[in-house]
C-alpha cells in the first residue's frame, strides 16, 4: 500500500517508480538543491556530490530500486525533503529523512517522524523501525529518543542505531 498523509505543515506522499516523464524530470531538477554539503554531512557517501541532473537522477533511481521513498513537501506545495524506508524481512524498515537547511530547527522532522510512525503503524506489517545516526549528529540522535527510539549498541563505525517496536492495537 502506497504511505502518504498529511501533518499540519507537511504532505508526504510516496513516490512511484512509474511517475510521468514530467514529473520525474521535476523532481530530479529539484535534488541537487535539497542534497547539498551541509544537508548529507552525516549521510553514507552515495548522498554525497550530487550536483547535476544526471548525478541526481542515477540517486533517484538508487532510492526507488532500494527502498520506499516519499517525497516531503511544505505547506506551499514546495519539495523540501525526503523520507525513506527500507524495509528488511518484511518487518524492519531502517529509515532515513532529509529535509533543506532552511526548514531545519522548526520543528518539521519531530513532525514529519512522528506522522510517518502513526501512518505505518496503521497501514504496514513492520514491527519495527531502525534509524542509523552518526553520532555527532546531535539533532537526530536528540530527536530519535524523543519519539521513542531506543539506543542499541554502538559500533564502531560512529553510528549509532536506534529502534522504536510499532506498538499494535488488540
Amino acid at each position: 500500500m502506497t504511505i502518504s498523509f498529511a501533518t499540519q505543515r507537511l504532505r508526504v506522499v510516496e513516490v512511484s517508480g512509474e511517475l510521468a516523464l514530467t514529473e520525474r524530470s521535476v523532481l530530479i531538477q529539484q535534488i541537487p538543491n535539497i542534497l547539498t554539503p551541509l544537508v548529507v554531512e552525516n549521510l553514507p557517501p552515495y548522498f554525497h556530490g550530487i550536483n547535476s541532473c544526471e548525478l541526481a537522477g542515477a540517486w533517484f533511481d538508487r532510492m526507488l530500486l532500494e527502498s520506499r521513498l516519499l517525497q516531503v513537501k511544505s505547506e506551499t506545495d514546495e519539495l523540501i525533503g525526503f523520507l525513506f524506508a527500507y524495509v528488511e524481512n518484511e518487518s524492519d524498515a531502517h529509515i532515513g529523512y532529509i529535509l533543506t537547511e532552511e526548514y531545519w530547527g522548526k520543528g518539521l522532522a519531530s513532525e514529519l517522524l512522528q506522522s510517518f510512525i502513526e501512518e505505518v503503524a496503521k497501514i504496514e506489517s513492520w514491527s519495527k523501525l531502525v534509524g542509523g545516526v552518526e553520532t555527532s549528529n546531535v539533532a537526530s540522535v536528540n530527536l530519535l529518543k524523543k519519539l521513542g527510539f531506543v539506543e542499541q549498541p554502538v559500533n564502531e563505525s560512529g553510528v549509532a542505531f536506534y529502534e522504536y517496536t510499532i506498538p499494535r492495537s488488540q
